[in-house]
């Protein structure tokens, strides 16, 4: 049994991917917040490459994505502008949706969600695809996971989209989509974020000097800004006192590096690899040098921390980092000479660093994930898990959902389509079975232990069931079971 529950109790389907972290931290931001809210619920979070298309496949593009903007961000930013508005009904996209589809279908009928959400492109359009035929009859949610919109995200049969902002929405909206079906929530980031540490506490619990002020670096997850390296050498050059966290994330060799970098400092560095305690970390740091990621760029945004952008990389970043920079919350540094005049500017001006840290919380939206969750526990509850009047994107009621944003915030002073054929998930057909898909063992392909929820998808894919019916448990059954 991997897992016992009630059987009436909701069921949330999230599909992510493991390209960069962002995604993923959305998927479980909205998990923990339907599961704070509803503890009977099972929400499974699966990986769609790993589990669905080709775990071989996964690893390269995932290796591919990180090669390509770590030393050739401008061919990524190329094939952002060229995909950037793809047809839902041209043949490349048509070719998008049918990765990992039969697959996908033959585990999604098998669970049975009550809804799904995607927070990754991909399995939205391959699930809308499967609605328009009439396969999949369930709410149909995705959250966009940046500060603009990209046609990969679009997609006919999505029911609702929650985006980060006003701006967004009418970029959303200007794709077609009803702008009654976009509801500004912000990006969903984890709880923590609701209660930022106090400065001083957070310093002691990193062991910082708490009578300097602290500029944290974020290399991204996986290591992924570039000229890490550079910006080290850069903040032992400002010429105002100061002391720095850098934060390699799970890029080992970058992390060895910038220990060696940082012995020879005569700024104090601490260099940390990959951490979950964010919340600390911001709640240190007095100014943040980043790539300009949906989420840590929202994290920041809820800690009221002023962000200096370096080197975004073309697409979604520049586009990202231009939001951010035009409501006063971030500066730009294309190269490590405006960086260092940035940063000795801002050290030196605290007023400066108190207008970014307003203007970052006017655009904060700490609970996002909870307004996500909101919407999609009252459409399973039986309501019209519509938004209300001040939560819409459609210009009835302000296009935003908000509370308690916008004022200065703890921590720091300065700163259903019918279709053709076959039994549909979601419709009165749905106690009826597909025949399992085929495909090779999960081990290694999902990144979750056994006996875990994420294993769900993996299971389900390769034939084994999901079994009971109401008022019994629910458990997962193996072939010899």
């Amino acid at each position: 049994m991997l897992r016992v529950r009630d059987a009436h109790a909701p069921r949330l389907l999230i599909l992510s991917a493991s390209y960069g972290a962002g995604h993923d931290q959305v998927a479980h931001a909205v998990r923990d917040a339907v599961l704070r809210l509803c503890p009977a619920a099972d929400v499974p979070v699966w990986d769609f490459f790993a589990a669905f298309v080709s775990p071989w496949l996964n690893r390269a593009v995932q290796r591919l994505y990180l090669t390509s903007i770590k030393h050739w961000p401008q061919g990524y930013g190329l094939f952002y502008r060229l995909t950037g508005d793809i047809r839902p009904d041209s043949p490349f996209q048509r070719w998008l949706n049918s990765l990992g589809a039969d697959r996908l279908l033959g585990a999604v009928t098998r669970y049975r969600p009550d809804a799904i959400l995607c927070t990754f492109p991909t399995p939205a359009g391959v699930l809308s695809e499967w609605k328009g035929r009439g396969r999949v009859r369930v709410p149909l949610y995705t959250v966009i996971t940046d500060h603009t919109v990209h046609s990969q995200w679009i997609h006919p049969h999505v029911d609702v989209y929650f985006v980060s902002s006003p701006e967004v929405a009418r970029g959303v909206s200007g794709r077609g989509v009803d702008p009654a079906r976009v509801i500004v929530t912000g990006i969903p980031i984890r709880g923590g974020f609701r209660e930022i540490p106090d400065p001083q506490r957070a310093r002691e619990a990193l062991g910082l000097d708490p009578r300097l002020p602290v500029v944290l670096v974020m290399a991204g997850a996986f290591g992924a800004l570039g000229g890490v390296p550079q910006i080290v050498a850069t903040l032992m050059r400002v010429p105002r006192p100061l002391q720095a966290v850098v934060v390699a994330g799970r890029d080992r060799a970058l992390a060895a590096r910038l220990e060696a970098l940082v012995r020879q400092s005569p700024v104090p560095m601490r260099v940390f690899g990959y951490r979950e305690d964010v919340p600390v970390l911001m709640g240190a740091a007095d100014l943040l040098i980043t790539k300009a990621g949906g989420v840590t760029t929202s994290e920041a945004l809820a800690a009221g921390l002023p962000m200096i952008i370096y080197r975004p990389i073309p697409g979604q970043e520049e586009a990202n980092t231009a939001y951010l920079v035009a409501h006063g919350a971030a500066l730009r540094a294309r190269n490590a000479e405006e960086l260092g005049t940035a940063v000795a500017d801002l050290l030196a001006r605290p007023e400066r660093r108190a207008a970014m840290a307003r203007a970052a919380w006017a655009l904060a939206r700490a609970d996002a994930a909870e307004r996500v969750a909101r919407v999609i526990l009252a459409g399973l509850a039986g309501g019209t898990g519509e938004p209300s009047a001040g939560d819409r994107a459609d210009g009835r009621g302000g296009g935003e959902a908000r509370s308690g944003t916008g004022a200065p915030g703890p921590g720091h002073g300065s700163r259903r389509r019918p279709g053709r054929g076959g039994p549909a998930v979601g419709s009165a057909a749905r106690e009826e079975r597909a025949p399992a898909p085929d495909g090779p063992s999960h081990e290694g392909r999902t990144g979750v232990a056994p006996g875990s929820a994420g294993e769900q998808g993996a299971a389900l894919a390769e034939g084994r069931e999901w079994v009971g019916r109401p008022g019994q448990t629910v458990a997962l059954r193996g072939d010899g079971a």
